[in-house]
């Protein structure tokens, strides 16, 4: 059993859980899956997140209520409700990953600066593309050696906006602080970004769903790598080396 644990936070209507478990399972990982009610009851305040847990996950999904902008309300109730500051978390060596609606989660928290949303129509049917992306920067230890990965996308979860008004200070901003970005293969859409620490990291495609060569979309057309390991498991190795460090 590992001694390094995960937590995966999750709220109504998210999804993924299971498979970030099984991701964490493969790469040595243990992990627990928490809703918002069991951290109030289980009285899991920073200290206790700082001591039990070396990374946090916030999956994708249509959490809470979309009234406030998705992802919103899970922002208020881990700053007012569980008295989280992730930028102290991962500052006591913790990680952090959000992942679509878990993104706009951190977005909504400040933790990349107030300059970027992500857009969401909600009217939008979900769907499913693959991406194609690459790691700019060097400072995130979830893409840390990374190139390019093939990942699903849910579409309902797409744009990621830089305020209109401060675009050039923003966009200038990313690269004056060595925040690492995920940005699709043409390099005109950013994907994913990573704070200043290198640990907080909010995505837009979904790693957890491409942990085995057969989880992709034309596996069949390479059939003697139906064993392989899928792209977005290099993610999470990437988590469980640092933790081992």
């Amino acid at each position: 059993m590992s001694k390094f644990r995960a937590l995966i936070l999750t709220s109504p209507g998210s999804r993924g859980e299971r498979y970030f478990t099984h991701a964490f399972k493969q790469v040595g990982l243990d992990s627990e899956v928490l809703d918002a009610q069991g951290i109030l009851d289980y009285r899991i305040d920073l200290e206790q997140l700082c001591l039990k847990y070396k990374v946090l996950i916030i999956p994708s999904g249509n959490s809470y209520s979309s009234i406030l902008g998705g992802g919103k309300a899970l922002a208020i109730k881990i700053q007012h409700a569980f008295k989280w500051n992730l930028q102290k978390f991962a500052e006591r060596g913790g990680l952090v990953l959000g992942v679509g609606r878990g993104f706009q989660t951190l977005l909504h928290l400040g933790l990349f600066g107030d300059d970027y949303t992500l857009k969401i129509n909600e009217t939008a049917e979900a769907q499913e593309k693959w991406v194609k992306v690459v790691p700019s920067g060097n400072r995130c230890i979830w893409l840390k050696g990374l190139g390019t990965l093939e990942l699903p996308l849910n579409l309902r979860d797409t744009e990621f906006v830089i305020e209109p008004g401060a675009y050039v200070e923003a966009r200038g901003k990313l690269e004056r602080l060595g925040m690492s970005c995920l940005k699709s293969s043409d390099q005109e859409k950013i994907l994913g970004l990573c704070d200043t620490s290198g640990r907080i990291f909010g995505m837009m495609p979904d790693p957890e769903y491409f942990l085995n060569w057969t989880h992709a979309e034309d596996w069949f057309l390479n059939p003697t790598r139906a064993a392989a390991p899928g792209q977005g498991l290099s993610i999470f190795e990437n988590a469980a080396r640092y933790c081992e460090q």
